[in-house]
């Protein structure tokens, strides 16, 4: 967390990480801090991430109350428009790869046919407070505020922003599917608006032809229509988030719990009905995760 806490923003973002660690000295101290950031601030992101490939952009950010409760479902008022907006934002063309739209791929190109689907960068369930997940989206919030640069008009805006431009990118179906996962991020520049395409970790399974490129985004429309660029913010958290979790080893343990109550789910384990504390439940799967890999004469 403090080691990415300036890229994700600067040094109110640091000194507040450096802060939270420092107050506390024990080790329990730790341990509960080191808790709070995995449940309320890694476990959201990930388990948004762990949605059918086909809902994923259209999937909120589960916080741990509803993502036990159930698979969060599309708001009926998503704003209209959406994907043409971004179409035009981006020149009908992946922002990653450069592959066009089918339906507005030029006679002249020889690209295979593909539709491109609207990424967004924060999933929609962080601007909806609903009573049933208040409190947890509430304390994924305050995190998220203190440790990126995203502003206090900006959350309190999140609701309407969430299906903006500004929080949104076209991308082809497999640049869509890493994004989302987490296992790539953009690199912000020097440059405005200019970011380099990053892998968490060296895995072989990432295309090369989509890492280590230099992507600018820019309002294609303009000066017709003024259509916003993703949020730099926004992009930040993002970038932090995906490094913290492989970094920690965060990702690995949640691959492992997700993977392991799955078949107790019949195939998702994200749809878990809990009865009690959903933060307990959380802990205790961690607990019978570890249990479970100790040498039996420990055991």
């Amino acid at each position: 967390m403090l080691r990415n806490a300036r890229q994700s923003g600067g040094e109110k973002s640091k000194c507040y990480t450096a802060c939270a660690i420092c107050a506390c000295p024990e080790i329990y101290e730790q341990v509960n801090l080191a808790r709070t950031w995995f449940m309320y601030l890694l476990w959201p992101f990930t388990a948004g991430s762990h949605q059918p490939s086909d809902l994923i952009s259209d999937q909120a950010m589960p916080t741990i109350d509803n993502t036990y409760g159930s698979l969060i479902s599309v708001s009926p008022e998503r704003r209209s428009g959406f994907r043409s907006d971004l179409n035009w934002q981006d020149g009908y063309r992946c922002v990653v790869t450069g592959m066009w739209d089918g339906e507005h791929r030029p006679a002249s190109s020889d690209q295979a046919w593909v539709t491109l689907t609207g990424a967004h960068i924060l999933k929609w369930a962080v601007g909806v407070f609903t009573l049933e997940q208040a409190h947890t989206a509430a304390a994924t919030w305050n995190i998220i505020r203190h440790y990126s640069g995203i502003s206090e008009e900006t959350i309190q805006d999140m609701e309407r922003l969430v299906d903006d431009p500004s929080n949104s990118m076209m991308l082809e179906p497999y640049a869509h599917t890493v994004f989302d996962k987490l296992k790539v991020y953009l690199e912000q520049m020097e440059r405005e608006d200019e970011y380099v395409v990053k892998e968490v970790s060296s895995g072989r399974w990432i295309h090369r032809n989509i890492l280590d490129r230099t992507i600018t985004f820019r309002n294609h429309t303009a000066p017709t229509r003024d259509i916003p660029l993703p949020n730099p913010h926004f992009i930040a958290l993002h970038a932090a988030i995906s490094r913290i979790l492989h970094m920690s080893g965060a990702a690995e343990v949640f691959a492992q719990i997700l993977d392991r109550y799955d078949g107790a789910a019949g195939g998702n384990a994200i749809i878990l009905k809990s009865n009690g504390n959903p933060v307990h439940q959380l802990s205790s799967m961690m607990s019978a995760l570890y249990i479970s890999t100790l040498p039996e004469s420990t055991a």
